[in-house]
């Protein structure tokens, strides 16, 4: 704390159930011809993230499509997106087993290597990139285009094509983050991984393997870790989701990769009967495991201010899920209100970056494929990471102004999506307003105040809070 002497603490408690927080979580599909139900997708209790299947043709049909054609085809899929508060992972492909190909009527099917189909990747993905980079409906971009369901194998990319799609994605999305299928694949780049048979007994030990040489250890730190988990293919945990998230070995299981490899969203899961208390006592436990979560463990402020004068804010953070924050969202100091709970005075964190609040790292436990049982059988090793999540602080000294009226005002945290600069993010602790604020405790502007504290009985429960949304 840099101004006044006086100062006030606050440790807030931590939220102990799961919250429905964007860019991560489960994941389920837009209804698509091929490759989404839809299921889950408006009506889920936890989701932010979606995937959009998208046929090459659909966006472009001929050389003659432009972005016109891309931003109408979108617009009439993703309308709804932005008031339920989720974000899309599109993926563009161009063939769907076994034989429903969606190649754009000038180009010849199972040409992958041509001069001319390499030349279209590189123009559509620059016009993809025209269209999505800079929609704030849009979250991360699979590579796809090769393979069934955009899925890169049968056949690999080859590796002139693989150039020009690391080259062009690379170019084309600076301010998104992308995420290819094989990490043994576009070793030039650092993607993500979306790992589409996430944790069967068939692809587990190359896949982790694969993620944990030196190349790839801490990509995790700046790069996406998505997936699914492939019912009905190469020994899944679980037969179905409610088994996934009921069988005790499977649920395990699941927790225990999402931790070490750092996952941050994960598909087909999401399908689960949310009717079934046990069900969703799995949801519960993975959903808080999945992504970020951010501990807000105590906060320091001014007791006083003066109007023209400084209010000193100090939050210390700890994020004790599995991923980063992949984007640098602003976080928000504000004054509101107490009646009406209504801002009057707001400033943002200067030169904070919350991509920089890590969780642990190493997961301890690990587990070993059970043959007799089908699943994996975790071991004795402690459920934590060997290195602990720490805390991170943000600091920063406002300017209030001079005409701010003398009186007791609430202190209020948020983190900010830039998409309309709405509350979106919101902490894990029970210090809670509906529309995403978490109140810290009064500060008197002009004045002193004897009961800086809030009685937790003011609060509202984030979990059933469904409010926050952005501007598209």
């Amino acid at each position: 704390m840099t101004g006044q002497a006086a100062a006030i603490t606050i440790r807030p408690r931590p939220y102990a159930g799961p919250i429905k927080n964007p860019l991560k979580g489960f994941r389920p599909d837009i209804p698509a011809p091929f490759g989404g139900s839809g299921k889950g997708l408006y009506d889920h209790e936890f989701t932010t993230v979606t995937r959009h299947y998208i046929r090459w043709f659909e966006i472009e049909n001929s050389q003659g499509d432009g972005v016109e054609k891309i931003l109408a085809f979108c617009d009439s899929h993703w309308s709804k997106l932005a008031q339920h508060n989720i974000k899309v992972i599109p993926l563009v492909m161009l063939f769907w087993p076994p034989d429903h190909n969606f190649w754009p009527s000038d180009l010849e099917y199972g040409d992958y290597t041509s001069p001319r189909f390499l030349s279209r990747v590189e123009r559509l993905i620059e016009h993809m990139g025209r269209a999505w980079d800079k929609d704030p409906r849009v979250l991360y971009i699979r590579t796809g285009l090769v393979g069934p369901c955009g899925e890169q194998w049968n056949p690999t990319p080859p590796p002139e094509l693989m150039k020009v799609m690391g080259d062009a994605y690379t170019a084309c999305f600076p301010n998104k983050l992308c995420l290819n299928r094989y990490p043994w694949h576009f070793q030039d780049y650092r993607f993500g991984i979306a790992w589409d048979s996430w944790g069967c007994h068939k692809d587990t030990a190359r896949t982790l393997g694969e993620i944990e040489t030196p190349r790839m250890a801490g990509r995790w730190k700046t790069a996406v870790m998505g997936g699914e988990i492939p019912y009905g293919f190469g020994d899944p945990p679980g037969r179905n989701p409610n088994d996934s998230l009921t069988d005790p070995h499977h649920l395990a299981w699941i927790e225990c990769l999402a931790r070490r490899i750092h996952q941050n969203n994960l598909g087909w899961v999401s399908e689960y009967d949310q009717s079934l208390p046990q069900v969703r006592a799995g949801a519960d436990r993975l959903q808080k495991a999945f992504g970020w979560r951010f501990e807000l463990e105590q906060a320091t402020y001014s007791a006083r201010a003066e109007p023209g004068g400084r209010l000193d804010v100090e939050l210390a953070i700890r994020n004790t899920g599995s991923s980063p924050f992949y984007y640098n969202w602003p976080v928000e100091v504000a004054l509101l209100e107490p009646a009406s709970r209504q801002a009057v005075w707001r400033g943002t964190f200067e030169g904070l970056d919350i991509r920089a609040w890590l969780p642990g790292d190493q997961w301890m436990q690990w587990a070993a494929w059970d043959d007799r049982h089908k699943h994996y059988v975790l071991d004795d090793g402690p459920a934590r990471y060997a290195i602990a999540p720490k805390t991170y602080f943000a600091r920063g000294s406002f300017l209030l102004p001079g005409s701010l009226a003398r009186g007791r005002y609430i202190l209020a945290v948020a983190i900010l999506d830039p998409a309309g600069m709405l509350p979106s993010a919101r902490f894990a602790v029970v210090n809670y307003f509906a529309g995403g604020g978490c109140p810290l405790g009064i500060v008197g502007v002009g004045q002193d105040v004897d009961q800086p504290g809030l009685d937790e009985s003011v609060f509202d429960d984030p979990r059933t809070d469904d409010s926050l949304h952005y501007v598209p």
